[in-house]
Formats: C-alpha cells, structure tokens, sequence
C-alpha cells in the first residue's frame, strides 16, 4: 500500500511559524502508518519533497509547488491513494491530482478550513464532496457542520504520543507555575493572556508563583510572568509539567493537540468555552473566549487553591488521553479508512 500525503507543512511550519499541531500530527501520523507496513511518501515542508513558502504569496507558491511536485511522482512513480492533509489547499491540489490519474482521495480537515466562509467556503465544500471519504476530528461542532453541508466524515481522533508526554511525578520545584504556549496570533488568545497576567491578585508577594508565556521572547517579563520565544515541539515535553497549569485561551480550535498532550503529562487544564472543549472539561474549568477577567479568576484559584478547586482533574486528564487519544489506536483506524476506501468499488 502506498499513499501520496500532501501537506502544507511536516514537522515544520511552511510559513516559517513554530511548528504546530498540524505539522506535527503529519509527522507523527506518517511515521506511526510507516510502522504497520505503509509506503508514505509525504509532499510538503519537511517531508520527501520539500519547499518553505514564506511571505504573503505563500497561497499562491504553495499550490503550485505541490501540483507540479504531485504530478511529477504520480507520473513517473506509483501511488495507491492520495490523502489530503489539513489546510483548504492540498484539497484542492488533491482533488485535481485525483482526477487526472484516477486515484482515490482521502482529505482530513480541521477549524480552519470549516470557518472559510464566502466563496472560498463554497469552494471547500464543493471540493469535499469530490473526495472518496473525508475525516475530521471528534469535534461535534464541526462533525454536524458537515453533515449540514451534506458530507458525511469519518471521525478519527487526534494521535496523541503517551511515551513522549508522561506522568512525571511531582514537579522538582515547590513553584506553582501556568503555561501558555499559543504564540502571539489573536486567535489563540494571546492578548487575553496577557491581560489576565497583568491582573494586581498575581502581585501579592507570593514567591512560589508564576505565570510562563511562551510567544514572544522580547517582551521584558517580570517577577510573577516570563516572557519566552515560542516553544519548539521538541521542548513540549519538559515544559508540560504534572501538577501545573495548562491555559488554553483559544477563541477557536478544531481539538487542540497541546492541550491533549498537557493533559497527557499530568497537568491541570482550563480552556476557552468552545464545542471541543466544553464536551471534555467541567463548566468550572472554562470561561468564555476573550474573558480576561474569568480567566484570570480561574489562575487565582490555581494559586490560591490549587487541590479543594482542581481536585484530582490532573489524573483524570490523562486517562481520557490514553482512553481516547492513544497514537497506536489512531493510526490503525487510518490504516483501516484507508484500506476500506482503497478496496471500496473493486470487482
């Protein structure tokens, strides 16, 4: 079996951002289907065929780089089934490969691509509709927006590497700490986070107090907040310490993989209210998008009142994430989608 994966970035960003969950999960998805005997040969940033498309044109350069790098493999190599990976442009870069060599097509989508709206919308639509199954996270939310639109996904969830983010026992400092880790874009929140960190309840002279923002590292921190450059993927793992706060302030998410791999680590998670998250924290845990005020309330009771609020929320957290998100479940429901689609129609 072999798939063509096409991708806007894997394991890096192909606008030059920090990687994130959508390079990552490419990779990890990749790999993990190579291991169960999967050819996957993998077009996009990072991957066997490889071009960064920085700037403003990079939705322009993208699309035609991916075309010609596509039409070129299909037509001197082989390929069982095409597969679309995220982001509104290798779908339609892959329904065009599907078409002119008669290859099935798989397109998984996420947030972005369902909030389009306008004419760019009505073209993801009508281009879902031209692939031979689509796929989508466990979002509700986004599972009934295409229903509505008259496409029926399959739901895989997002992969999650529980040998990479474990329990790490107690933290090796007595200081209660809060991670951000979203960047500066609006979207993920970042101005709220840092109007709740400005809150006066963080200046009381608690010592054993911080809160650790990883978007930009030129901004000057102080006592309680630090200011870090974006984190890498490959430093997740000790950043996300048991027994800490996780803040998810997003204003919109598809599934959020940092917050699933916090909970993986043992940390204790409040989130933006949103369809994804709001089905798996308790109302206690959320607060609405763009509500400082209540997402600085939240960190309060973290630092004042850590365990009577949060309870045991932390272990609870990681056993939804090996319950459900476990990367060996994921890939063999992709390796089943996809053999199910390449062998549907055969005589």
């Amino acid at each position: 079996m072999k798939i063509l994966m096409l991708t806007m970035g894997y394991g890096r960003s192909v606008t030059g951002r920090t990687a994130g969950g959508t390079e990552q999960g490419a990779k990890r998805l990749a790999e993990y289907l190579r291991d169960r005997g999967v050819s996957v040969y993998v077009i996009g940033y990072g991957g066997d065929i490889s071009f960064p498309s920085p700037g403003i044109f990079w939705r322009i350069t993208w699309p035609l780089m991916a075309f010609a790098s596509g039409f070129l493999y299909l037509l001197l190599g082989s390929a069982d089934i095409i597969y679309a990976r995220y982001s509104t442009y290798p779908l339609f870069v892959g329904v065009a490969l599907k078409y002119l060599f008669g290859k099935k097509l798989i397109a998984s989508i996420h947030g972005g691509d369902i909030r389009h709206k306008g004419i760019q919308g009505m073209l993801v639509t009508f281009f879902l509709k031209r692939c031979d199954r689509v796929v989508c996270y466990d979002n509700k939310g986004h599972f009934n927006e295409l229903m509505s639109r008259g496409i029926k996904p399959t739901v895989i969830p997002n992969g999650i590497d529980l040998g990479m983010f474990v329990l790490r026992g107690k933290s090796q400092t007595k200081t209660k700490k809060v991670i951000y880790v979203g960047g500066t874009r609006e979207i993920k929140g970042f101005y709220d986070m840092v109007a709740a960190s400005s809150d006066s309840r963080f200046n009381d002279g608690n010592k054993d107090f911080e809160i650790h923002i990883y978007a930009d590292g030129s901004i000057a921190s102080d006592r309680v907040t630090k200011q870090h450059p974006p984190l890498r993927y490959e430093e997740m793992p000790k950043v996300l310490e048991t027994g800490q706060l996780f803040v998810l302030p997003s204003h919109a998410e598809g599934v959020p993989t940092a917050m699933l791999e916090a909970m993986a680590s043992g940390m204790y998670v409040i989130a933006s209210k949103l369809d994804y998250t709001k089905e798996i924290l308790d109302e206690k845990f959320l607060f609405d998008p763009m509500d400082s005020g209540r997402l600085a309330d939240l960190m309060v009771e973290f630092k004042d009142r850590k365990k009577k609020y949060f309870g045991d929320q932390n272990i609870k957290n990681r056993r939804i994430v090996e319950e459900r998100y476990s990367m060996d479940n994921v890939a063999d429901k992709w390796k089943f989608v996809i053999n199910t689609v390449l062998n549907e129609n055969r005589a």
